[in-house]
């Protein structure tokens, strides 16, 4: 099943562990690293070049089965690969081809299609050039706290003092600029919370209408 407002497969979870430790499996449409795999006949004459692959004997596979097909996070080596079999069983050998949409995704989709090809022939997946900059990422988490403090009814200058170290009078408050700074934090966090964290499934491609 999906979760369409959320972005994400609604699965059942294991209650026994902890929710970071879960497996996130998003839907196809808004992960473009969710690369579908369709079976196709192996080329002739069939080589050690064309391999087929057992997607459900991979370890480290979490396979999960939808009304649209069947949904894989595989973690090897470090990286997780998530594809989407909307038309095979893993549990067969076959010869797949990757189905790429011509949209504003594609140089995304072809990135993990190429690191998942490379990971299946027991190749390193090679740089993910989707890494997120330190600073970009330290705004996120920042923005996150933010907004836990802003629902638990914390002010803005508590927030700054927290995050931001600000130390100082109600005068020196009104004039610095961390005054400013929590209140983007806390607005960003909302915006977040709000469905945006579902733009961090593309980064750094953003759709025209986004």
């Amino acid at each position: 099943m999906h979760s369409h407002d959320a972005g994400g497969c609604d699965f059942p979870c294991d209650p026994e562990t902890l929710a970071d430790r879960q497996s996130q499996f998003w839907i196809p449409s808004l992960q473009p690293q969710a690369v579908m795999l369709s079976p196709a006949p192996a080329p002739e004459p069939a080589s050690a070049e064309t391999p087929g692959f057992t997607l459900a004997h991979l370890d480290g596979l979490d396979l999960r089965r939808a009304d649209d097909g069947w949904h894989g996070l595989w973690r090897v080596d470090g990286v997780a690969h998530q594809f989407w079999l909307p038309e095979a069983v893993p549990d067969a050998a076959a010869f797949y081809t990757v189905t790429l949409p011509m949209d504003s995704f594609l140089e995304l989709r072809a990135h993990a299609a190429r690191r998942l090809w490379r990971s299946l022939n027991g190749r390193a997946p090679g740089p993910d050039f989707r890494t997120m900059p330190s600073q970009l990422r330290q705004f996120h988490i920042l923005s996150l706290r933010a907004l836990d403090a802003k629902l638990h009814g914390e002010s803005h200058r508590t927030i700054a003092e927290v995050l931001l170290g600000f130390r100082g009078d109600k005068t020196d408050w009104e004039n610095d600029p961390r005054r400013n700074r929590a209140r983007r934090l806390a607005a960003h966090g909302l915006a977040m919370m709000k469905g945006g964290y579902r733009l961090l499934l593309h980064y750094p491609v953003k759709r025209r209408h986004e």
